[in-house]
């Protein structure tokens, strides 16, 4: 394990304060969350709630579980290595194009052919038609099944944590938040603002919340590369949502009864590398300007009241300032690393965790007031 604290530091002191842990998703850079869950562990620091989005479901539901995420993830990484570091390139490419992902995810190539054998309609145009068999939505096809689905949402439904996860309903334009029994409680969301799933994309109103499913699991799993018309969304995902991610990568603003809360970012906030120069790199660009947005919109109220609250403009006992920490992967990683979880990025992760839960965690009460970042 490579770390940069003394592998017998413990948490001496439990926080008194309530924490939270925001775990944001990315294909390729889940490693970084669980880099940060693994920490969290071996410092046995627990956060009072979670939030995930995306494959960081998956793998929270495997921390939940007591498995060895650092066992699983570079096990995931040697299993989808195919090519040398000189080369590694080649291994997204391959995770796209040839291979996928085991046990997650692999191309869509027959499903592909299979379109040019069905017979032309006349509902639609011909040039459309030619077109959606030519660059059809569909690239991936999940490998995860059914019954993965439910054990998932059994382990969060029987979980003391409190967990949230989120979805986007596309023909309906809501948001959705996925949570169990306990954070139902922590969130104080009455059963009345509970939406049945049968009601999903139906409602009209604020309600934003349902019940942790089978389904709802397979709505959160569901990237937009499997398509949104096939029979083997109607088993998984038969709710017809999208990954929360494309909406929103973190779910921090419903978390205002914390008192701090970690930010586990497998993006940085700065553009690290070179301008863009060619197709990739702006590919890159929009995704990092896309993900940054939601997450500067995100925690926009909470600085907002964190300076009014500290400058005295606002004195309502209710309002308090709450710490937010980023976790922020310090590399620049371009389009040719999504879908590829690296060593590397589980190490880097684990070391900055261990470091901001040691350091927040650790510290005595007095001291960490005294040290409180105020803000983003």
């Amino acid at each position: 394990m490579v770390t940069t604290l003394e592998k017998d530091m413990a948490v001496t002191e439990p926080a008194k304060d309530k924490v939270g842990f925001a775990l944001g998703g990315l294909g390729g850079f889940n490693a970084f969350g669980c880099g940060f869950l693994q920490a969290a562990r071996q410092l046995k620091v627990k956060p009072d709630i979670i939030t995930c989005t995306s494959g960081m479901i998956a793998w929270l539901a495997k921390w939940l579980d007591g498995e060895d995420l650092e066992h699983l993830i570079l096990e995931q990484y040697q299993k989808d290595t195919k090519f040398p570091p000189s080369l590694d390139w080649l291994n997204a490419l391959s995770i796209v194009a040839w291979f996928g992902s085991y046990g997650i995810t692999r191309p869509a190539w027959p499903e592909y052919w299979a379109r040019w054998l069905t017979p032309m309609t006349t509902r639609e145009e011909l040039p459309e038609q030619w077109f959606d068999r030519l660059i059809p939505a569909q690239s991936g096809v999940p490998l995860r099944t059914r019954e993965e689905m439910e054990h998932f949402a059994d382990v969060f439904n029987n979980s003391s944590m409190p967990i949230v996860f989120s979805t986007l309903h596309p023909k309906s334009g809501k948001a959705y938040l996925h949570i169990n029994e306990a954070a139902q409680m922590f969130l104080r969301v009455p059963n009345k603002e509970i939406v049945p799933n049968k009601e999903i994309g139906k409602t009209v109103g604020p309600q934003k919340y349902t019940r942790i499913t089978p389904q709802t699991v397979g709505g959160g799993l569901w990237l937009f590369q499997y398509g949104f018309d096939s029979a083997v969304q109607h088993h998984l995902n038969p709710l017809g949502l999208v990954d929360g991610v494309y909406n929103r990568q973190f779910i921090i603003s419903e978390l205002h009864e914390c008192d701090r809360i970690y930010a586990v970012r497998p993006l940085n906030t700065r553009w690290l590398d070179h301008p863009p120069r060619n197709s990739a790199d702006t590919v890159t660009f929009i995704l990092w300007m896309w993900m940054n947005s939601a997450y500067t919109n995100e925690i926009a109220g909470m600085e907002t009241v964190n300076q009014l609250v500290e400058d005295g403009s606002l004195t309502d006992p209710s309002y308090k300032m709450i710490e937010l920490i980023p976790v922020e992967i310090e590399q620049q990683y371009g389009l040719f690393h999504l879908g590829h979880e690296e060593k590397s990025v589980y190490e880097m992760a684990f070391n900055e965790a261990m470091s901001a839960l040691y350091e927040h965690e650790k510290a005595m009460p007095a001291k960490r007031l005294a040290g409180k970042r105020k803000g983003a």
